[in-house]
């Protein structure tokens, strides 16, 4: 008889073993709670067999409600686009469609296809 609480070998090994089995079933939970994730709304790159590659957007911002700097994340707008369709905004109005930043000077057709995948607009009551 071992000293360890006067359990027999056997009785020790089964012990160890369910710890074991424990700590794994604890660590994969723990991971599992990592990996979980909605993917409902994200969408990745996909990568093409002649190396081309198809962005689609992981985040859409909204014209009506975003500041400068989050409008900035809109590929094709930097700073200064930004600022002119803050200033826009605040000088006519609400955005009522996606195509309406088209009348913010600065940005033309390229530049609104790029960028149109990553923005929208909210309907307004």
């Amino acid at each position: 008889m071992n000293r360890f609480f006067d359990f027999s070998s056997l009785q020790l090994k089964l012990l160890v073993f369910l710890t074991g089995l424990l700590a794994i079933g604890a660590v994969l939970k723990f991971a599992g709670g990592y990996s979980a994730n909605d993917y409902s709304e994200f969408k990745f790159s996909v990568q093409l067999s002649d190396g081309n590659q198809i962005y689609s957007p992981v985040f859409q911002v909204d014209l009506n409600l975003s500041p400068a700097d989050s409008l900035e994340l809109i590929p094709g707008i930097g700073p200064v686009l930004a600022s002119r369709i803050v200033a826009y905004r605040d000088s006519v109005g609400k955005f009522q469609k996606v195509e309406d930043i088209l009348a913010v000077q600065g940005i033309g057709h390229g530049t609104f296809e790029k960028a149109k995948p990553y923005i929208k607009v909210r309907a307004w009551q």
